[in-house]
């Protein structure tokens, strides 16, 4: 079958539930972030959720990164 639509992909095709029950609030040096756990303490940062300018710049946690929480 073949959708031709103008909708984005996440709307047609919404994302599990249990994709969400992998992510996590946390802080990490006094930076909240938004995170997807992949063990015990390793994980990957999703979003930034400081107001701060200067924590967006920090190339240590750009979306993608994977940290190793304390």
């Amino acid at each position: 079958m073949i959708l031709y639509t103008s909708m984005p992909h996440e709307l047609v095709f919404p994302t599990e539930a249990a994709e969400y029950s992998k992510q996590a609030m946390v802080t990490h040096n006094g930076i909240p972030l938004l995170v997807e756990m992949e063990g015990s303490r390793e994980c990957t940062v999703i979003r930034v959720m400081s107001s701060d300018p200067a924590h967006f710049m920090d190339e240590k946690y750009t979306p993608g990164t994977k940290i190793t929480l304390a």
